[in-house]
């Protein structure tokens, strides 16, 4: 969410001029319907081919269909991003040009008898009066910036499968992880920042094969025994190819074909992009570890002529307030209209495809309270059908003022499991809020005693972020790719401050490095032993700093030492978090009944900033105070100590905590 903070701030200052009185939500009652054929393109046997397009307020559509990449047209202005739809540049130069008809459901169609001279289409569309060469929305392969369609079936052509794998129905479908939201630990991790990790020395950072053909940070990911990856947005977003600047890609422009600027060089063929990412997800789940997309359907990089899908039905897939005006509970200038029946069918149509046609585990929903309650327990119902095993969560929050009715501010019991929440209570108690101004939590010493307990036994706190009963729904996180890394946090923290940039390492000094490594690994302890489902950011097992940078969505990634870039040899550097982190995962995986899915855990307050914590065959004391604190270990005649790497039980049983530590014991 911070990536938008800038714009939430100006309308925090103008609050009340955002507030409209809101038409519903397709004032245009004759597009309410859910059109039930398939749109886009079909490929015959025969070498024909049906396109199909929605554009039901449309004058005149017609196909246009080109030979090479080199003939489908650019963007009229040399941009860093993508361009508008409306600019003749796009047209191109087609080899030819159809005339589609319409039917009664305001769908286009158009059949061609022989596709084989052609290799990419698009849509010449008029809509009051003003022509758009528009990608088609349906499309799963496009070329460079989705400029135009391609005429492929990516499940069937060479060019686009790995060696060994097969596409397009459940049955070919893969995932390693075959158990339930508790038993996951997922871990975050961009494309660019960690081909950093894998190949810092080359040209190839910031592309899927960089880490697919490389064997460190696969290597990493099975060391510390996470189950999943989530990957951030790897959709075609707004920047264009030839723009090298870093960015999270929280922009999206095209939903259905994967971003070209992680493609290695030489990309013409959108078949390509398609295959390299296809190898990356494929070698991860070699690999045994699960790949989540993060998704960022609440609203698109522009609106108008900067939409395919604005430009394909003006305003029909967007909130619009009472004055004709775009609603922006996005804080990007729009939200996108998931209730609207076209609008949530293809929102499904996309999960299923990237579920189905690369094998994605499951989705993290970017600022998920822009979707309402009713759309997300269909999208779970609807994914649960291919795997049960599906995860399914998100930001349970806006990015502002919206029109969504009934959003998914929690989780959302649907189906047998349902789709899970951030649980930020539990992450603001642990190490402070990220929001209204710098704050401190437990770990510093400004204890959240509740809202430990609370998050400790799954519960939800103050932000009532899961009240389905269902402990998995509930996401436990301290640190992910928003705000500040957990290092810098704690850091600034131990300095005194609110805001530090540079060497943060530097600033704190030896005796601040050892005082923010205990409540490092404090904060670690409390995510990894509590019941609900655990998260972690990359990088965050070795003290992972951003120099202070609590945004750095788009912060330059062509420097020596890049902001964001992930360096594993702090690995080594801080091998005792990094094992720390290693042995509590192991811990956690190796005892699902206690540390994960147990209903019967309790959690109680010894005193300020100590907690007692029982379940299973196991009783944890947490104490992140200053000094040592004696505790009482009857019935447990086992110590358990995770620091090495891997849980080692002893029979010395100790009779206190350390400060700002905690002490596992077994019975």
């Amino acid at each position: 969410m911070r990536k938008y903070l800038p714009v939430l701030k100006l309308m925090a200052i103008f609050a009340v001029a955002f507030v409209f009185l809101a038409c519903p939500n397709n004032a245009d009652n004759t597009l309410d319907q859910n059109y039930d054929d398939d749109l886009g393109l079909t490929l015959n046997e025969d070498g024909s081919a049906v396109f199909k397009i929605w554009a039901p307020k449309a004058s005149d559509v017609k196909l246009l269909v080109y030979e090479d990449v080199a003939d489908v047209g650019e963007f009229d202005v040399d941009s860093a991003s993508v361009g508008k739809t409306t600019d003749e540049t796009l047209r191109g130069n087609p080899k030819k040009e159809f005339q589609m008809n319409k039917d009664e459901d305001g769908v286009w169609q158009y059949i061609c008898d022989d596709v084989s001279p052609y290799k990419y289409y698009k849509y010449k569309i008029v809509n009051d009066g003003t022509t758009y060469y528009v990608c088609d929305i349906n499309a799963k392969a496009a070329s460079p910036d989705a400029i135009a369609a391609q005429i492929v079936d990516i499940n069937s052509d060479p060019s686009a499968i790995p060696s060994g794998v097969s596409y397009g129905t459940k049955d070919f479908y893969k995932n390693p992880f075959t158990g339930s939201y508790t038993d996951a630990v997922i871990y975050e991790m961009h494309i660019t920042d960690w081909s950093y990790a894998e190949d810092p020395e080359t040209g190839n950072v910031g592309k899927y094969l960089t880490i697919a053909n490389g064997t460190k940070v696969i290597d990493h990911l099975k060391d510390i025994g996470v189950t999943h990856v989530q990957i951030l947005p790897v959709f075609e977003f707004a920047e264009t190819n030839a723009n090298t600047s870093y960015n999270w890609g929280y922009n999206p422009y095209h939903y259905n074909v994967p971003e070209g600027r992680y493609v290695t060089s030489g990309y013409t063929d959108g078949t390509q992009a398609v295959l390299e990412l296809r190898t990356l997800i494929a070698k991860l789940h070699e690999a045994g570890i699960a790949v989540i997309m993060d998704v960022v359907y609440n609203h698109t990089s522009g609106t108008e002529g900067y939409s395919l899908y604005d430009s394909t039905v003006p305003g029909y897939y967007y909130r619009m307030t009472g004055n004709g005006g775009y609603s922006n509970g996005s804080g990007c200038g729009n939200e996108v209209d998931t209730e609207a029946p076209m609008m949530k069918k293809y929102i499904i149509n996309s999960l299923k495809h990237w579920m189905l046609d690369y094998h994605f585990n499951g989705f993290r929903f970017d600022l998920m309270g822009l979707l309402s309650k009713e759309t997300m327990a269909d999208i779970y119902k609807e994914l649960y059908k291919i795997d049960t095993s599906v995860m399914v969560y998100g930001e349970p929050w806006t990015g502002g003022t919206a029109l969504v009715k009934n959003g998914s501010t929690s989780s959302v019991s649907s189906g047998s499991v349902g789709c899970g929440a951030f649980d930020d209570d539990f992450r603001d108690g642990i190490k402070g809020a990220e929001f209204g101004g710098f704050k401190t939590g437990q770990v510093q010493g400004n204890y959240y005693d509740s809202s430990i307990i609370n998050g400790l036994l799954g519960k939800s706190g103050s932000n009532k972020r899961n009240t389905t009963g269902k402990l998995g729904l509930a996401l436990h996180y301290v640190e992910c790719h928003d705000n500040f890394t957990l290092f810098d946090k704690l850091a600034i923290s131990y300095i005194g401050k609110t805001n530090v940039s540079g060497d943060l390492f530097d600033k704190i000094g030896e005796d601040g490095l050892a005082e923010v490594k205990k409540q490092d690994k404090l904060a670690a302890a409390y995510v990894f032993l509590s019941q609900g489902t655990a998260f972690m950011n990359g990088g965050q097992e070795f003290l992972r700093s951003k120099r202070g940078n609590e945004n750095s969505y788009n912060a330059n990634s062509t420097e020596a030492k890049p902001v964001n870039w992930i360096n594993l040899k702090y690995k080594d550097t801080y091998l005792d978090v990094y094992n720390t982190y290693k042995g509590l995962i192991a811990l956690r995986r190796a005892n699902p009944a206690a540390f994960g899915s147990n209903a019967s855990a309790k959690a109680e307050k010894v005193s300020d900033g100590v907690t007692k914590y029982t379940t299973g065959s196991f009783l944890v004391y947490f104490n992140a105070t200053d000094k040592d604190v004696s505790i009482s270990a009857s019935g447990y005649t086992k110590a358990v100590d995770v620091s090495g790497g891997e849980p080692k039980e002893s029979a010395q049983v100790p009779s206190s905590v350390p400060a700002k530590s905690f002490v596992i014991l077994k019975k």
